[in-house]
């Protein structure tokens, strides 16, 4: 895996109390890496931190305070731009009484400006994020560059060359959220400077994605908001694509600070899926985008885990049969306890409940003390659904209407293949494993086709929408309709 930042130059202190290493002028050489799941580590040829004048100790991997950050001005003379580091710790493992020359650092983010940093820069203040959307521009299907036919006059040809800038805005209750474009190139006439023959001419469109929070927000709540968006377009793909590293736009004395902002972020992205199988484009949701990007937002921080655990399998591709099978079952577990927490119990609940109570009622005399503890703990959870009833319950809530004998069905083969993992340790001594795990895979890919189509109704797709992608297309045709068939589940007709 290339990195995505490797270059040599000087670092000293941003603040730091030890004015022998607080400056350029009395930085310390060394190389700065960061690869491409955005680890960053800082190798010097020279001596930062010292126990006698900082005060504490950074042996043993430990933490430096976070008050320390290490600034530094990458290239000979400075032509790779500058550097922050903070949240840093200090990783070459010295000896207590070791003086050594050479020192190495890791930080969690690392900020890369054209200028250099000043001294009362607060990284909890900036007021804008910059997402440039590399990649994405036939998802987005915005390009707008045209080249009109050629036209001659004498000996001289003229090519006329037309572009549209997008400016596309949704306000949320967190952000205003815009998506925009920029024509980028290198010629005289899109630098406003007086034409001039050239050999060459070069002109492309770049499209952004721009957040703008309507409160003021820390460094966290924008890594957050980076996070959201990212997730939410890996919804409409259909498979994890990594976005551009973020950039950062804070107020300065004089002008605004750009920022790129490095932190570790997990596996390179994949490849962006063929077209054919996206759950939606851009200009399927252009009007309902920002409305989708706070449903997002709002569910995930209300449901947590449920919605987690399945971005997160995109993102991280399991190996293993098992794995896969119950990560899925977790996601739909949590969000359905979490439905019931907020819809309270069902009165089959609670008559199950008092139920359980009156058994346990039943051990009172002291000599059954241990029972009766015992039995409590083992009937806790007894009145609540079982796996089968949650699976059947949580895509009921589908807006395809799904055979209810099929699903039942296809629940209860879930619910005792989970039990198989959970309580026996796998597959069934008397099944082949191969069989066993062909029909997990089996059993997760209907799974997520159903799961991932319950998000996106859940942050407000339209019914439509769902119901066309679900049975036509290539996404239809190629994916979610046979991996439903080979687990017994059939879109009705009428449906189509």
């Amino acid at each position: 895996m290339s990195n995505v930042l490797d270059k040599r130059g000087v670092f000293w202190w941003l603040n730091g109390a030890d004015d022998q290493t607080a400056s350029v002028e009395t930085s310390v050489p060394g190389a700065l890496t960061i690869d491409g799941e955005g680890q960053i580590k800082l190798d010097l040829e020279g001596s930062l931190w010292s126990e006698e004048t900082e005060g504490g100790r950074s042996d043993e991997g430990h933490w430096l305070p976070p008050e320390k950050q290490i600034a530094g001005r990458l290239g000979e003379y400075g032509d790779g731009g500058y550097v922050l580091l903070n949240d840093i710790r200090r990783t070459d493992f010295p000896f207590p009484d070791d003086k050594p020359c050479r020192q190495s650092y890791e930080a969690l983010h690392c900020f890369s400006c054209e200028f250099p940093f000043a001294k009362t820069i607060d990284l909890d203040r900036f007021k804008e994020l910059r997402i440039e959307l590399l990649g994405l521009d036939e998802w987005l299907g915005l390009d707008s560059i045209r080249l009109d036919d050629e036209q001659r006059h004498g000996e001289d040809t003229e090519v006329k060359v037309s572009y549209k800038q997008h400016k596309i805005t949704y306000k949320t209750s967190a952000a205003n959220v815009c998506i925009e474009s920029l024509i980028l190139g290198a010629s005289p006439w899109l630098t406003f400077m007086a034409p001039k023959p050239t050999k060459e001419v070069n002109i492309r469109q770049t499209n952004f994605l721009v957040y703008s929070p309507t409160k003021e927000c820390k460094l966290g709540d924008f890594q957050i908001a980076y996070r959201r968006i990212e997730e939410l377009i890996v919804l409409f793909l259909g498979t994890y694509f990594r976005l551009d590293w973020p950039t950062l736009v804070g107020t300065g004395e004089h002008f605004d600070i750009w920022c790129k902002l490095y932190f570790y972020r997990g596996p390179a992205q994949h490849e962006l899926p063929f077209s054919y199988f996206w759950w939606a484009t851009f200009l399927s949701v252009r009007d309902s985008f920002g409305g989708l990007l706070q449903q997002w937002q709002t569910k995930v921080e209300r449901y947590g885990t449920g919605y987690e655990l399945y971005v997160a399998s995109l993102q991280n591709p399991l190996l293993h049969p098992e794995h896969s099978f119950v990560n899925v079952v977790w996601a739909i577990e949590s969000l359905h306890r979490n439905w019931r927490r907020e819809t309270g119990e069902t009165e089959g609940e609670a008559k199950q409940k008092q139920c359980v109570q009156e058994i346990i009622e039943r051990f009172n005399d002291t000599v059954d003390k241990k029972k009766r503890k015992w039995l409590t703990s083992r009937l806790k959870y007894a009145h609540e659904p079982n796996l089968e009833d949650r699976i059947v319950e949580t895509f009921r809530r589908l807006p395809i209407s799904l055979d209810p004998s099929q699903l039942r069905a296809f629940a209860k083969r879930c619910a005792e293949r989970r039990n198989h993992i959970s309580h026996e340790g796998g597959c069934p001594a008397d099944e082949d494993p191969n069989a066993f795990r062909a029909e997990l895979q089996n059993l997760t890919e209907a799974l997520v086709c159903l799961f991932h189509a319950l998000l996106l109704h859940q942050i407000g797709i339209s019914t439509d929408h769902l119901k066309a992608v679900m049975t036509k297309g290539g996404l239809a045709e190629v994916k979610i309709l046979p991996a439903l068939r080979r687990v017994g589940i059939n879109i009705p007709e009428s449906v189509v």
